[in-house]
């Protein structure tokens, strides 16, 4: 069975904040080819440094010989062509709404056999997310394409976008279009290391912690505008401690952030006088996030940004024992289990957004966006000092909830999770292989327009099949070993050595058309039309051939 993508499922640059969609494909890129059964993956990656690095992190990444023979690494500028010679069963993406509707396109135009093409959610709440909805809906979904929703508010989304679009393209446009893709709900997974026994002693003494004090943790991205605003939980702790309710409690707060969000918390924390209570831990190193669970007692996420829509660190405090205080809100409530393994603080939002935010959500830069969208959501504060006390002061409590929270995340291991990808992959490749043929040809030719057309008037003029090419003294000499051109590495892969000799040497005699020049290339050599145009042109661009007015060879 042959695996493809176009997505590397990894980041080369600075991970900056951890985000959890990096985290998330990474997890799911070592999950499937650790667990996964397919005999080959093959990923496509946009140029030579990619290809390499990529290569380079799943060495890192899987051990096993044998499991890393199975991997193939190739460019995306030879996709359409893998497509129409290879069989595939299934291509996956590490967000849907980005290469997915092209890759559905051309599958649809150019595929060999038809294949299943699925994607995963993460952030939904973007602005531009109705585009994205409008592009798969052109594009052409299949039946066996598939939309891997990560939690039951994700699927509710993508249904919802889905059918906007859809009725709106048929009121305004008079267009009726269906999006016929399946949506599937499997999470996200969780690495095995969050289940590894650790001593809460030790992890403590890493922080400075004394043992006798209740310790509360969260994890995340210190973000108002991305994340969560900490502004009506620091002030309800204020109030608590100033009460003594909660005199032993330590809350540390830890997560990536820029500079300008770490003197944000701390003047927060520093104005209500929560500096010995509540400690920041901004930007910790990765090998330190399993002592930060290890030393925690429980563990609170209130968030209330609209791009949430799993949890991934709840998931992972669950998996190191924790009990969970959540806000009751989108994929949060998939995970914790209401007086079970944790507790859901109720969420309150408007039916009907506020004018001023709801008519310039086009216009906002959409970090603000989220922000002001985020100041519309609230959350029970009475509950929530309510669960606070009941943790701190029930030990118990905190045990058995958090052996629940455990027991609950050993469901969401990643092996289990990629069973579940690939038992979806086989119910939609069977589909596929059943389906009728079509003319897809049909297709709205929109997402990729006419780029020919679209830029023809660009240059000052254009060649065709009549167009006559000759060889210069340049190209002449280079056909004799005396000259060399730069070839830079993504463009060394476009170009074949003995396609450039046989184009030097069927020009050396006499000129050509370019119509004779790509028929001699396609019979000796079984080069496409393109790759010889491609060659071609590189010629020119280099000096070594040059346009001639004249007739040549037809």
């Amino acid at each position: 069975m042959r695996f493809g993508s176009v997505d590397m499922f990894i980041e080369l640059g600075d991970w900056g904040f951890r985000m959890g969609r990096l985290i998330a494909n990474e997890g799911f890129l070592k999950a499937l080819l650790t667990y996964g059964s397919y005999g080959s993956y093959e990923f496509f990656c946009p140029d030579v440094y990619h290809m390499e690095r990529f290569s380079k992190k799943v060495k890192d990444l899987i051990k096993d010989p044998q499991l890393l023979n199975r991997v193939k690494s190739s460019l995306q500028i030879a996709l359409s062509e893998a497509i129409q010679l290879n069989k595939y069963d299934v291509f996956h993406l590490g967000d849907f709404t980005y290469f997915m509707p092209y890759l559905v396109d051309m599958r649809n135009r150019y595929a060999k056999d038809p294949f299943p093409i699925t994607g995963v959610t993460h952030s939904l709440d973007a602005i531009y997310m109705n585009l994205r909805y409008l592009e798969l809906v052109v594009a052409g979904l299949r039946p066996y394409d598939g939309i891997i929703c990560t939690s039951h508010s994700a699927e509710q989304t993508v249904q919802k976008g889905l059918a906007r679009v859809t009725e709106q393209l048929s009121v305004q446009a008079g267009i009726s279009l269906k999006a016929e893709s399946k949506l599937k709900q499997i999470p996200l997974g969780i690495d095995e290391l969050y289940f590894i026994e650790s001593d809460k002693s030790l992890a403590r003494k890493y922080f400075n912690i004394p043992e006798d004090m209740i310790v509360a943790l969260s994890v995340g991205r210190l973000s108002i505008r991305k994340k969560a605003d900490w502004s009506p939980v620091l002030e309800l702790l204020a109030r608590m401690y100033a009460s003594e309710k909660i005199s032993k409690l330590i809350f540390l707060i830890a997560g990536g952030a820029k500079e300008s969000e770490i003197s944000l918390m701390e003047s927060m924390i520093s104005k209500l006088g929560l500096e010995e209570k509540v400690l920041l831990f901004p930007n910790f190193p990765s090998d330190v996030k399993t002592r930060l669970y290890k030393a925690a007692d429980f563990y609170i996420s209130i968030v209330d940004n609209f791009q949430e829509t799993f949890g991934l660190n709840i998931l992972e405090a669950m998996a190191s024992g924790l009990p969970v205080i959540s806000s009751d809100f989108s994929g949060y409530r998939d995970l914790v289990i209401n007086e079970k393994n944790g507790f859901l603080i109720p969420t309150i939002w408007s039916e009907e957004l506020p004018e001023f935010i709801k008519e310039n959500l086009g216009i906002i830069d959409p970090s603000i966006a989220r922000l002001y969208l985020s100041q519309t959501v609230a959350f029970d504060l009475e509950e929530l000092q309510r669960r606070i006390v009941a943790l701190y002061d029930n030990e118990n409590l905190r045990t058995n909830m958090g052996l629940a929270s455990m027991k609950r995340a050993k469901g969401y291991r990643w092996e289990k999770v990629i069973h579940s990808y690939e038992e979806f992959w086989t119910n939609l490749s069977q589909e596929a292989k059943n389906s009728k043929p079509k003319d897809f040809k049909k297709q709205m030719d929109i997402l990729l327009g006419d780029f020919e057309k679209t830029f023809s008037h660009y240059p000052s003029r254009l060649i065709d099949n009549n167009s006559v090419v000759a060889l210069t003294d340049v190209g002449r000499n280079a056909l004799n070993g005396g000259g060399d051109f730069i070839k830079y590495e993504d463009i060394s892969a476009c170009l074949f050595p003995d396609l450039e000799t046989f184009i030097l040497n069927s020009l050396s005699e006499e000129k050509h058309s370019v119509a004779f020049v790509e028929q001699q290339a396609m019979d000796i050599l079984l080069a496409t039309k393109g790759q010889t145009r491609f060659h071609l042109l590189w010629f020119l661009k280099h000096g070594a051939l040059k346009l001639e007015s004249s007739p040549g060879k037809i």
